[in-house]
């Protein structure tokens, strides 16, 4: 049985909460400050070792834009200019807003939780009931707080219908090219990347139809390229005319029929 990615990540925050609650019951500080440096060293290497593999990626994928472009710049299907998407733009920041202001729950309600019971509630018994809490009672007390400061991430991040991996993929929102030329082998954004070496990103056809909408004028593909950078593996193609370019773009995926479009937008 595969186990969903948040409930993975929080397997392993349990895990080390259990490891630094038998530290604070130890009492040995050098140990204490060596788990945290370790730990930080994972973490810090692991978002180093993320980013080495994602930049050949990035990189690849923009020599394969040039490629096609080149190859294919008389056979456009479908363009539209940064002024063509515009004034369907505030649709797209509206929903970044929403999406920043989730984040900032995320972070700021697990923090209010972890310091409600890991600090105010050992001050109050000591200034209210002259009561000091022993090393192995501030040890379980740090599990109490820390659980119920993963616990609400999990419980926020499934009301949300976010998950671990779009954590640290950074795929919170879809990404959205203002500019962007279907020809045959795929979509190339004319908006550069704000990577090393890269002018030009391309979503490589067949992909998955997944969603259409006309009242917010946009269509959403996936990528069936299993190489494809994670950040630009769906996309969110805005235009005026949602029909012409579904048009254009369902001879390009596979089995349109199963994604998830609504018979009324798009019908």
């Amino acid at each position: 049985m595969r186990i969903p990615p948040d409930i993975r990540q929080s397997l392993m925050s349990v895990g080390s909460i259990a490891v630094f609650a038998i530290l604070l019951v130890l009492g040995k500080t050098i140990y204490i400050y060596a788990y945290i440096g370790v730990f930080f060293a994972i973490t810090f290497g692991y978002t180093i070792y993320r980013t080495s593999r994602m930049i050949p990626l990035m990189k690849q994928n923009a020599r394969e834009a040039a490629k096609v472009r080149k190859d294919s710049k008389d056979k456009v299907l479908f363009r539209q200019t940064a002024k063509d998407t515009q004034p369907f733009f505030n649709d797209y920041e509206l929903e970044k807003l929403k999406v920043a202001k989730s984040m900032l729950k995320l972070m700021v309600i697990p923090l209010v939780l972890i310091t409600a019971i890991y600090i105010a509630i050992p001050l109050v018994l000591r200034d209210a009931f002259h009561y000091d809490l022993s090393r192995i009672e501030l040890a379980e007390l740090y599990v109490v707080a820390a659980l119920a400061s993963f616990g609400s991430t999990l419980i926020l991040r499934r009301r949300m219908g976010l998950s671990a991996a779009s954590f640290s993929q950074g795929t919170q929102l879809i990404y959205a090219p203002k500019a962007y030329t279907i020809l045959e082998d795929g979509v190339v954004f004319d908006t550069p990347q704000k990577m090393p070496d890269v002018e030009f990103s391309i979503l490589k056809f067949p992909a998955k139809l997944l969603r259409a909408d006309k009242k917010r004028n946009f269509i959403e593909l996936e990528t069936l390229d299993t190489t494809a950078p994670a950040t630009i593996k769906a996309i969110r193609l805005y235009t005026k005319d949602v029909d012409r370019l579904l048009g254009v773009i369902r001879p390009k995926t596979i089995q349109p029929e199963q994604a998830q479009l609504s018979v009324e937008q798009v019908n």
